[in-house]
Parts: structure tokens; sequence; C-alpha cells
């Protein structure tokens, strides 16, 4: 828009476009440089990322705030209150999920390789309002005018599976096979949000996973005129990456999260395999190419994801595959207070 129309929000969309420009190029070099030494890559498995507002941390990590803070007055525009109009992304709750951005923030800082994987949850927990001195919980749509500092991957994407049965037999060598035949499948699209570190040229990756149907329109149901029918699985599918910590008292509550737990434990593994593939690095050295780690009992699947993806899928042997998840997980336990751990029934 030109100027004599543009809203505020225009001129915050316009900065922060300017902003992540900057950004891309260390992005771009920092994995060229990753990729060029062959090094270990630190990833963190968290389904909390609370990063806070974007604008002004990057102007700090960049140090260019004094800079945009005069060419913006020179616009006409004043930078604290355009930083005031940014959405806090609703990525997280509390401590545990500032924790883990703060280890992403640091990691940036030391220049060592990570990459944070996650939820790129639609909604947030809840916006808080109160009336007549009560607290009113308001859906929090943080992303309904958009979000300029992700960038969205369809070409990285992964299918994961959910219930159906599995089908035992042997290959042509005579070897036990377990096949998986589920009963319905989602799609997880990566989302990607450069982590900047202070005043370093390092900017490693935030991946967060958006879950879409596999096929997300039923032409023959629309066409037969069931037109709820027709993207039926489409809202089913983008159900799991909907809303941060759903309600689980109620049975389908726990059931969401877990299947949300599993959602994106299941697309990083994927990635991180796929990302060893790129490297050209044989699956024997997976624990000297990642190191994996686990916030919280959240992603604590991904012990059991990680056998099924080397047993099932890379074919290994039990004990060779149990060696290799053994030596590339650790787990983080953030308390030992029993109604802070989550359980779940047979």
């Amino acid at each position: 828009r030109y100027p004599q129309i543009a809203t505020p929000f225009n001129w915050y969309m316009a900065l922060a476009s300017s902003v992540r420009d900057r950004m891309l190029e260390r992005w771009v070099r920092t994995v060229q440089a990753y990729a060029a030494r062959g090094v270990k890559v630190g990833c963190y498995l968290s389904a909390e990322f609370l990063i806070g507002p974007q604008l002004g941390n990057n102007l700090v990590n960049l140090d260019i705030e004094a800079n945009v803070r005069s060419a913006m007055e020179s616009l006409g525009q004043d930078l604290d209150a355009l930083a005031a109009l940014e959405e806090e992304p609703g990525l997280g709750n509390g401590g545990l999920g500032r924790l883990a951005a703060c280890y992403l923030d640091s990691l940036a800082t030391l220049e060592m390789p990570a990459i944070g994987y996650g939820i790129r949850y639609e909604f947030g927990i809840f916006d808080q309002e109160i009336r007549d001195g009560w607290q009113v919980e308001a859906t929090d749509k943080w992303l309904q005018k958009g979000n300029p500092w992700e960038i969205v991957r369809p070409e990285v994407h992964y299918y994961v599976k959910f219930g159906g049965r599995t089908e035992a037999g042997v290959d042509g060598t005579g070897r036990y096979q377990v096949r998986w035949i589920p009963a319905s499948e989602v799609k997880g699209v990566a989302c990607d949000t450069p982590v900047l570190g202070y005043r370093v040229h390092t900017c490693n990756t935030l991946r967060l996973w958006k879950s879409e149907a596999v096929e997300s329109f039923d032409f023959r149901d629309f066409n037969t005129g069931d037109y709820y029918g027709a993207v039926q699985q489409k809202v089913i599918s983008e159900t799991l990456s909907k809303v941060l910590y759903p309600n689980d008292e109620p049975e389908i509550g726990k059931r969401l999260r877990l299947a949300q737990q599993y959602f994106f434990v299941s697309c990083a593994l994927q990635d991180i395999l796929r990302l060893l593939d790129i490297k050209g690095v044989p699956i024997a050295l997976l624990p000297e190419a990642f190191a994996v780690q686990l916030n919280d009992t959240h992603p604590s699947v991904a012990v059991a994801e990680l056998m099924r993806l080397l047993v099932d899928e890379r074919l290994l042997p039990w004990d060779e595959a149990w060696d290799l998840t053994r030596r590339t997980l650790a787990y983080t336990n953030h308390t030992l207070l029993p109604e802070a751990l989550e359980t779940w029934g047979l």
C-alpha cells in the first residue's frame, strides 16, 4: 500500500519484512557453514516455544534498533507504537516454553548448531479478559493477520499414521517384518522461523509442524451433495495443530493431546532422518550427527517412534536400533510432582 492509505499494521508488516530480509542472508550462510563442516546438530523437541514478540528481539540482535528508530521517525512513524502491534505468538504457556525459547536463543548466540521442533498452533492457550473482576477466556487468534517471521515450507512434509492394524510376515530374504495399515493419516508441513543469535552471524531454525489433510477435498462427496463430508478430513486433520493444550479432562481431550504429541514427534524424527540422508551419513552414525533432547514428558513417545522408524522403515535389527536410540535421545525431567507428569491409561 502507498503511505497515504497504509494502516499502522501495514507499516509494522513492512518493517518486519525489511528486518527479516536482513536475517535471511545470515540464515542461508549458517546452513551452508553447517553443511560444509559436517557439524553435529542439537535438536530440541518441545510442545511449547514461548518465543515472544520477534521485532524488538531481532532489532537488538542485529544491533540496528537505533538506525531503525531513526528511519521510522523520518517516515512519520513511531517504532514503539509499531512494535506494540505485534501479536504474542501463541506457541507456549509458561516456564517450559520460555525455557525452550531461551535455549534456542542461547545456542544461536553461542553459535552452536541447533534446531527446535514443535507444533505451529493456530490458536494459543487463550486471551485473558477481565469482566466484573472475573477472568474470561477468549480465543487467542494470534495468526489472524499473518506472521511475517515464518516461512512455510510446503515441500518439507511428512505423513503421520494413526490407528488401524498391523500385519506380520516375512520379506523375500526370510526376514520377519510388520506392516502398519493405518486407519487415518495426516500430513505435517514445516513452518520455519529464523532464530538469530545476539550480535553474531549465526541464525538457527525453529521448525514447527502444521497438520493438514492428505486429501483436503473429496470431489466425489461434493458432487453427490455431501458438502460437509467433502471437507471432513480437512477439518479432522487440522485439529491436531489447532490449539495449544486442549482441555484433557474428558477422554477425547486426552486422546487429542497424545495425538498432537505423536504428530510433531514423528514429523521431527522423520525430518532428522531425511537430513541425515542429505548429509550422506550412514544410519549407524546417527548419534554422531544429531543429539535429540526431549523437553519433559510431551515428546517422550519419541523413544518408541524412533525405534519404529529404524526397525520397520530402515530395517535395522532390534538391538542395533535400540543402541542408536539410546545414544541419540536424551530426556529432561522438569518436576517430580505427580500431577504434572502425564500418564496414559491402557
